[in-house]
């Protein structure tokens, strides 16, 4: 998907388009980080745009008020201040984190797993940038430690071809397969229930025998995740399980 490329507003709601070389027809979402997004192929008269918008007034109103619903209201978890604990539901962890100011004997930050789920931060901790960067590296270390295993146990009890496992901080895709057999999965999913990680899980491998959402694909879904409709359902709300913190 291309980078947006204008924004305008409906009813005070901004909404962004988007082009996209793989898009068939217009598409309307909703994100997290970038709101309303109308995502539109590539050639699209993009002066049809506001009544496509308009059209859709109540949808957008609908979505619009089902997300505020789910953002988290909690000062504590409003992205400014750092986490103190980090529960991982993913992988069924929780941890308590301590910062320790040592500016002096540093110029970054260390971190390091300690005894009683105990994860430590130490240098210039009054620097919440590198702070979210140790964190983030940290994250990384606990998902190839207790996704990646997951991932391969799926692929090995379905009989599923992959070629590596990677992980990475993405905005807006759970994961990806490429045509050579490597899955990227989301740090963010460390974050969600068990049943919604492996469906994102399900969903990655299938690619590998269809690298397309045809139907074929879908059927290939329902043989692995016979509930992946009611999964599919709650993934759109998924990013409130992330904490602000983590979503910067």
């Amino acid at each position: 998907m291309l980078p947006s490329s204008s924004a305008s507003h409906f009813s005070s709601v901004p909404y962004t388009v988007r082009v996209s070389g793989r898009a068939r027809s217009v598409r309307l979402k909703f994100s997290p980080y970038d709101g309303l997004v109308v995502i539109v192929p590539a050639g699209f008269d993009r002066t049809l745009v506001p009544a496509l918008v308009e059209s859709k007034a109540e949808w957008i109103m609908k979505t619009r008020q089902a997300f505020e619903k789910h953002r988290p209201a909690d000062e504590a978890v409003s992205g400014e201040a750092l986490p103190e604990r980090i529960a991982l539901a993913g992988i069924g962890e929780v941890w308590d984190v301590v910062y320790r100011d040592e500016r002096l004997q540093t110029t970054g930050i260390q971190i390091q797993e300690k005894e009683g789920s105990r994860v430590e931060l130490s240098g210039l901790v009054g620097n919440h940038e590198l702070c979210r960067k140790a964190l983030e590296g940290w994250l990384k270390h606990r998902a190839k430690v207790k996704l990646a295993p997951r991932l391969l146990g799926l692929a090995s009890e379905h009989r599923f071809a992959i070629s590596r496992v990677s992980f990475r901080k993405q905005r807006s895709r759970w994961g990806s397969c490429s045509t050579k057999g490597t899955i990227s999965l989301n740090l963010k999913l460390l974050f969600l229930p068990p049943e919604l990680v492996r469906h994102i899980m399900i969903h990655e491998l299938c690619h590998t025998l269809h690298m397309n959402h045809s139907p074929k694909f879908w059927d290939a879904v329902a043989r692995y995740d016979p509930d992946w409709k009611e999964h599919d359902r709650r993934m759109r709300h998924a990013w409130s399980h992330v904490p602000a913190w983590f979503t910067m």
